[in-house]
């Protein structure tokens, strides 16, 4: 607990990642993958096949960007380096272990920003979505995007931060979730370049007698693009849940790869 109170006032973040919970979110992230690293490490070098498996289709090497990079655990970012001749790897939040990796590649950049262009709104109680602007990204200039394993977990801190705060109701809650999702998959279509989206497809539940005991789509019930590659995995081992430590929870990952438009510039 030390150690995440020490992270929690030394990381550099923004007003709103502290405020509205991605800075606590992201350490205690980074505690449990300490806790749960034998299953977590299968799904990062998934995950980094994945992206290599999306770089192989490209055509020209100028630009890749990635969406909810986190931890870096999950990012080939010394093939990425030596690939593009600029690497820009975005989310809310990087811990010092992150910022330190990136600063070892002259062409990478960290890029602070809110993938869900809505969160200065939400703040005050707003459920409008609009698209991002992330600074320094032109979608037609850009020969890979890659969306990594955030697209799911776009709705969850906002929708939270409205219903707890501002009494939104469950219907209005479910749609803006699933509002969300969708304007995320829209600006992956933006992009001129590969795009990879890598997601959970499905949630479930087990007791130790191998029983089924819950299931639920993630994707808050919005069709995602057909996955061509996927695995399980396994987010919260036996022991590890709070709330029920009998129980464990395992995420089918899937992977769509669909290509560039034509006439990217």
């Amino acid at each position: 607990m030390l150690k995440e109170f020490v992270q929690f006032y030394t990381t550099p973040s923004s007003r709103l990642a502290r405020k509205m919970g991605f800075l606590h979110e992201a350490i205690a992230m980074s505690a449990r993958h300490q806790r749960c690293q034998q299953s977590w490490q299968p799904h990062f070098e998934q995950c980094q096949a994945a992206i290599r498996q999306a770089v192989a289709e490209c055509t020209s090497f100028r630009h890749i960007v990635v969406l909810g990079a986190g931890s870096l655990n999950d990012i080939p970012l010394s093939f990425l380096s030596q690939t593009f001749a600029s690497v820009t790897l975005v989310d809310m939040v990087f811990l010092k272990p992150a910022r330190r990796q990136a600063a070892e590649y002259d062409n990478v950049t960290l890029l602070e920003a809110d993938v869900s262009g809505c969160l200065a709104k939400v703040e005050q109680g707003g459920s409008v979505v609009e698209p991002p602007s992330l600074p320094g990204i032109e979608p037609e200039k850009v020969d890979c995007v890659v969306s990594l394993n955030l697209a799911t977990q776009l709705p969850l801190i906002p929708v939270r931060w409205l219903m707890d705060r501002f009494g939104l109701s469950e219907a209005k809650a479910d749609a803006f979730g699933k509002a969300l999702i969708q304007a995320h998959l829209a600006y992956l279509n933006r992009f001129g370049g590969v795009k990879c989206l890598i997601a959970d497809r499905e949630m479930r539940e087990y007791d130790r007698s191998g029983r089924l005991t819950d299931q639920l789509d993630p994707a808050w019930d919005v069709p995602l693009p057909a996955y061509e590659l996927a695995w399980d995995w396994e987010v919260i081992p036996f022991g590890e849940s709070s709330e029920n430590a009998e129980l464990c929870q395992k995420n089918r990952v899937g992977v769509s790869i669909w290509p560039s438009r034509e006439g990217a510039v």
